[in-house]
């Protein structure tokens, strides 16, 4: 009996959640990373914008004043009332810091006075790009997010001053100085917790997919597993059970169409069987009259010496014909089997005396399967070991050697019946329990076959392996299973 598959829930249940972990992960990445290019993007604008309103929003004059202040000015009149100034235009438009630096990349002004004046400007070596595309180009520009030293994100606005048409030789007026703004960015803190909105949402998403993913893989596991189990039982012989649909998907039409294939293998056996009983029957009786009439035509003293040798080969065969027909009933009529608590060690000893009467074989028999008690139908494991004997006794001649072993393992108990005969060849090992396959001349080609489907239906292992003696050995595998409480059950 071939092993349900067990593999394919841990399988289904791999593969939902390594399907799952990359699309969740992936989808909560490039939502949050768009999200932070466009809200850096907008942001970037926003302090363009106002280094470009502040640079506007002066006079020239008052461009001119600033610009005119030299180091050690800071507290002059006109220093404090500029710095008052931008740091009312910071406060109306959200900015962070304003500050005012000269062409050359220092300080000209700041809102609060923390930079004196003429110093060099903080973070100009790292603006290149921005001062030249302010100064000569005259556009606005923006620095990419950095953290300030207060831990905040900021994003850095440059605007030129003063830049425009003019009279030079070069038709373009240079900037008297850079308008720098400097605004936090409140939006990408939200951004950051979206991430982790995200994340959180992601990862019970996850474990919601993956429970109903072990949901989905048990339950459809568990349908192809008792779907896989009808099937296999029917394979055996097991028609009375009907197989349950429970559902109308695809494995609930899969169930239906076996359980009517079921029935139709029923009804199709029925008719069989009566076929087979019927045939059966009629060959039956002319056989037995045949047979007495060979008997007695046998011991019938005025017959010559090779007239009694004809009607004793005739009385043989008349014989084996009836053991043909007795076989050809237990193969294709079986009865179901009844479990029962049965000795094996105490059976192969009875089967051994009755296997080798009739055949002529005197060889080495060495029976060792010891007390081994399991539950199993008597009558057939006695037909199978009959079988498996008379094979083996005919496979190694007169004098060869059968051994009977059994070994106790944990899950099961084995008996193991070897020859030391020629074995099977390679090419007839998947041919030897087909019906009516034989290598002997006068082999009906049914003790393998029968052996084969008594274990089917009482769902004992069969396998040929080689013997150590040399020639073939059958395998038999009985499983623990319990009895029922009245000593009998039916399988």
């Amino acid at each position: 009996m071939r092993p349900l598959a067990r593999g394919m829930g841990p399988t289904l249940f791999l593969a939902f959640s390594v399907a799952a972990v990359p699309v969740l992960v992936a989808s909560g990445v490039l939502i949050e990373r768009q999200a932070r290019r466009s809200l850096e993007a907008e942001l970037g604008r926003r302090v363009e914008s106002l280094a470009a309103a502040v640079s506007a929003g002066l006079p020239e004059e008052t461009w001119q004043l600033l610009f005119a202040l030299a180091p050690g000015d800071e507290e002059t009149r006109a220093a404090r009332l500029l710095r008052s100034r931008l740091a009312r235009l910071a406060a109306a438009a959200g900015a962070e810091r304003i500050e005012i630096w000269t062409p050359a990349g220092r300080v000209a002004l700041d809102q609060d006075g923390a930079l004196p004046i003429g110093s060099p400007a903080p973070r100009a070596g790292l603006m290149g790009r921005e001062l030249e595309a302010a100064l000569q180009a005259g556009t606005t520009a923006s620095t990419p997010l950095f953290r300030s030293a207060n831990g905040r994100l900021v994003k850095i606005g440059v605007a030129p001053i003063g830049a425009g048409r003019g009279s030079g030789s070069s038709g373009a007026r240079e900037a008297l100085g850079l308008v720098v703004v400097s605004a936090p960015s409140t939006s990408l803190g939200g951004v950051a917790a979206m991430r982790r909105t995200l994340l959180l949402t992601g990862g019970a998403g996850w474990v919601l997919f993956l429970l109903t993913a072990v949901w989905l893989a048990r339950g459809t596991t568990r349908r192809i597993r008792d779907l896989t189990a009808a099937a296999l039982a029917i394979e055996r012989g097991d028609l009375e059970t009907p197989v349950a649909t429970g559902g109308e998907d695809e494995i609930g039409i899969l169930a239906g169409a076996l359980d009517r294939m079921r029935v139709a293998v029923q009804v199709r056996e029925r008719q069989l069987r009566a076929m087979v009983g019927g045939v059966a029957h009629e060959i039956r009786n002319p056989l037995g009259g045949l047979s007495l009439y060979a008997e007695m035509l046998a011991r019938d003293a005025g017959l010559t010496e090779k007239q009694h040798q004809w009607a004793e080969r005739i009385l043989g065969e008349a014989l084996r014909l009836e053991r043909v027909v007795s076989d050809f009933l237990v193969y294709a009529r079986p009865e179901r089997p009844r479990l029962q608590a049965v000795d094996l060690g105490a059976l192969v000893a009875e089967t051994a005396q009755n296997a080798a009467l009739g055949l002529d074989w005197h060889g080495d028999l060495m029976l060792a399967p010891g007390p081994q008690t399991t539950a199993c139908d008597p009558d057939h494991v006695r037909q199978i070991l009959l079988n498996l004997l008379r094979n083996a006794m005919q496979a190694a001649g007169p004098s060869g050697s059968v051994r009977v072993t059994g070994e106790v393992q944990a899950e099961a108990l084995e008996l193991r019946v070897e020859d030391s005969g020629p074995g099977v060849p390679e090419l007839e090992r998947e041919r030897v329990f087909e019906p009516f396959f034989s290598s002997k001349a006068d082999g009906a080609g049914l003790g393998l076959s029968i052996a084969r489907r008594l274990c089917d239906l009482g769902q004992i292992g069969l396998r040929l392996e080689t013997s150590p003696l040399g020639g073939a050995r059958f395998v038999l595998r009985f499983p623990r299973r319990p009895v029922a409480a009245g000593g009998s059950d039916t399988l």
